[in-house]
């Protein structure tokens, strides 16, 4: 595990010297600011609660899928593209190793991101007054979670396609994996009558990840208690999704001669 380790500290030093910080800091600032610009046109304190969480976590979520997507897209394809992996495919390096040490820097880049944009969020509210709201926190992890495990599915689809595409599978697995039974019941099967779509939906979610069992946006707006317990059972299901992505990974690389 010490050369998944070195993988790791050199893709998060790619990270670095592209510059990515930027994006997470411009949208830290967002945050910053997000509860003192709805405190100016909100009505009372709990109109500032939740018009503020309703942003902010979406915000949130839209913000953790979009550095998953070009964090998980990216992180192999550079290497190749750089050169830098022939050296160290040259080492007495496995290709899991390889592709793992990829992912917990991916991952660590996704959850640094979230949880500093949620520091800056909290930060924001805590100057106005507002408590200090634990379920935001449990909300954001459950983002980060679900954050992680799109970029996994992405950094195993850059091994037989380009970045681009790889993103759009990403975002695929997510838009389908996250679709509710409610949706598929009343808007495609009532209202536009396409029960064959909708058997064909069921049936791809059977494979997928269920990213709607980390949304807890609704929970969170209007205050219902969120019990540790699930946060566990989440990240017990992401890390599951990313050793079966990783395992997928593998078997492609090995594959290819590089």
């Amino acid at each position: 595990m010490i050369y998944s380790y070195h993988i790791a500290r050199l893709q998060l030093t790619r990270v670095w010297r592209r510059q990515l910080y930027v994006v997470p800091l411009a949208v830290g600032i967002v945050m910053l600011a997000l509860p003192a610009y709805v405190n100016a046109f909100s009505m009372g304190l709990a109109a500032f609660s939740l018009v503020t969480r309703d942003f902010a976590l979406g915000l949130l979520s839209w913000f953790g899928l979009a550095v998953a997507l070009l964090l998980g897209s990216s992180a192999v394809p550079g290497d190749v593209e750089g050169k830098t992996i022939y050296p160290l495919l040259s080492r007495p390096l496995g290709r899991f190793h390889y592709i793992a040490g990829q992912l917990a820097a991916v991952a660590f880049s996704v959850a640094l991101s979230l949880l500093f944009s949620f520091a800056a969020l909290q930060l924001g509210m805590l100057a106005l007054g507002a408590p200090l709201d634990l379920n935001l926190l449990w909300a954001a992890l459950s983002y980060t979670l679900q954050s992680i495990v799109v970029a996994s599915a992405c950094l195993c689809c850059s091994l037989f396609c380009s970045p681009p595409l790889a993103g759009v599978l990403g975002l695929a697995l997510f838009v389908v994996g996250g679709l509710s039974e409610s949706f598929i019941q009343f808007f495609i099967v009532q209202d536009r009558g396409a029960a064959h779509i909708a058997n064909a939906v069921r049936g791809a979610q059977r494979a997928l990840p269920h990213f709607e069992f980390f949304e807890l946006k609704y929970p969170v707006e209007f205050g219902f208690p969120i019990h540790p317990a699930l946060l566990g059972a989440q990240a017990f299901y992401a890390l599951g999704w990313m050793l079966v992505f990783a395992l997928a990974a593998t078997l492609i690389f090995e594959s290819k001669d590089l």
